[in-house]
């Protein structure tokens, strides 16, 4: 055989190889194609602490047991206005320049924030999007109440000015009509966004439209009123109080929170129980609604290709370290919230441990969606803890930054910034108070350790924390590895 031959014959083999291996990637990438994308909902709870978790049995059962639970799950900032923001776009608070409640929705909207959120990314990608619920505080300030931010082609979201209350007496811009509902049992708010709910999610399957469903229920938020089927369950219950629970020295915490200690009040022992038990009582609606969901998706055979996400905005203090109930503070009631994450490829009974956050949400969904994040991106997506793959673990955070009210102008409420790491939480005030608590020997923070730490220690802290607190996209993903030696 002629060199020809053997070089025309070794030719015709790698262009058969060449063409197998097309045919046998065309067939794979069909095969991707092929499958429908899937169907995500994202609940969304007002002021949910962990306590109440465990008070919610569909939730736990159809959610939690069936998926993923992740044990590590905080909030950037435990402000609702803040907390949602950052949920949306998957930015630190700092990024999205929304850093306490108010002036909320209109600088959010002022900042051009709303052109560029989870919804916009969802609908280039061919997803049918809907908003239902509370969205960001003082929604339609500084615009028209019939308004529509982009990326929603469902809307059903309260209007904040028209009454404190969410649960009956409100108005809901339903597509742009506004909708005035009033106090008899069939308006109460959690079974109403329920209602739209299963309409959008059948509407959406008639249609076999991939869908995106953001609900957010005003339950538990005061003044957490339960709807009138469950006004008289849980009689006897009583709140679970911490160690911290009425913590009797609190000289070595930030004179501000002794000030709201003195100010506000000390929740006494019947207080933390009655406002406990309503809150329980709150969200029996919010449980009933998670198993609607789940029975309209089994009943359509979409189940099995559909995300369903349950959280909260933040979480609540009542009586921790003497202190009134609410929220705002960098202490483990307040910034750590439940995260249960069911869905294809989610191992039921599977736990995530690692420092996760409410910025990681938006590049979540993205990617489950096959969806393009916006490069201005703080957080990571967790789709490899949700799809267990190998090496999930590797390079992941080392602290998270957290942050609540503006420092560079007059401010009606708390303001500081402060790291979540894994075995610490290191805080600086506006005042320039410090507090430093070892989670690993004091996980109820009564033992704040700044004052007893050397120079050196607090620079390296307070270094870390500026990098954090001035970071942008790749670079914050950067600064949450920064974690000083002295604390490897």
């Amino acid at each position: 055989m002629t060199n020809r031959n053997v070089k025309l014959i070794g030719a015709v083999l790698v262009l058969l190889l060449i063409l197998i291996a097309g045919a046998i990637y065309g067939v794979q990438r069909s095969e991707r194609l092929a499958d429908p994308p899937p169907n995500i909902i994202f609940i969304l709870a007002d002021d949910m602490d962990y306590a109440l978790l465990p008070y919610m049995e569909n939730t736990n059962r159809l959610i939690g047991q069936e998926g993923a639970t992740f044990t590590n799950y905080f909030v950037t900032s435990s402000a609702c206005c803040p907390s949602r923001a950052s949920t949306l776009r998957g930015q630190y608070p700092h990024n999205t320049g929304i850093l306490e409640n108010s002036p909320g929705f209109e600088q959010f909207y002022r900042n051009g924030n709303d052109e560029d959120t989870i919804a916009v990314w969802m609908k280039k990608a061919g997803y049918k999007n809907s908003y239902m619920g509370k969205y960001l505080n003082l929604y339609p300030a500084g615009v028209k109440r019939s308004y529509v931010p982009p990326g929603w082609s469902d809307w059903r979201v309260l209007l904040y000015h028209v009454s404190p209350d969410f649960y009956y007496g409100y108005t809901l811009n339903e597509n742009g009509r506004l909708v005035t509902y009033g106090k008899k049992d069939e308006d109460y708010n959690t079974d109403v966004l329920r209602d739209r709910a299963i309409e959008f999610v059948e509407r959406s399957l008639r249609k076999r439209s991939p869908f995106f469903l953001f609900i957010s229920p005003y339950a538990p938020h005061g003044p957490s009123e339960p709807a009138p089927r469950h006004a008289g369950l849980y009689a006897d219950l009583t709140y679970p109080k911490s160690p911290s629970f009425h913590e009797e020295d609190i000289s070595d915490k930030p004179f501000i929170i002794r000030e709201l200690s003195r100010t506000g009040g000390i929740i006494e022992n019947e207080e933390a129980d009655y406002l406990f038990t309503r809150r329980v009582r709150s969200m029996q609606a919010v449980d009933e609604m998670v198993a609607d969901l789940v029975r309209l998706l089994e009943q359509n055979g979409q189940l099995k290709n559909t995300y369903i996400f349950f959280t909260s905005d933040n979480g609540f203090h009542m009586g921790e370290h003497s202190l009134p109930s609410g929220k705002m503070l960098p202490y483990e009631e307040d910034i750590r919230v439940p995260l249960l994450v069911r869905g294809p490829g989610i191992q039921p009974g599977a736990v995530v441990t690692q420092l996760t956050a409410n910025i990681d949400i938006a590049p979540t969904i993205a990617e489950l969606a096959g969806a393009r994040s916006a490069e201005f991106v703080d957080g990571r997506s967790l789709v490899p803890f949700l799809h267990g793959e190998p090496g999930e673990d590797a390079d992941w955070r080392k602290g998270l930054l957290l942050e609540t009210g503006y420092l560079d102008r007059e401010s009606h409420v708390i303001a500081y910034r402060g790291i979540r790491a894994e075995r610490f939480t290191y805080v600086e005030y506006e005042s320039g108070e410090l507090e430093f608590y070892d989670l690993s020997a004091d996980p109820y923070q009564m033992d704040n350790l700044a004052n007893g730490l050397d120079a050196k220690t607090l620079s390296l802290l307070h270094t870390w924390l500026e990098q954090l607190s001035a970071c942008q996209a790749e670079g914050c993903r950067a600064a949450e590895m920064a974690l000083p030696d002295v604390f490897e």
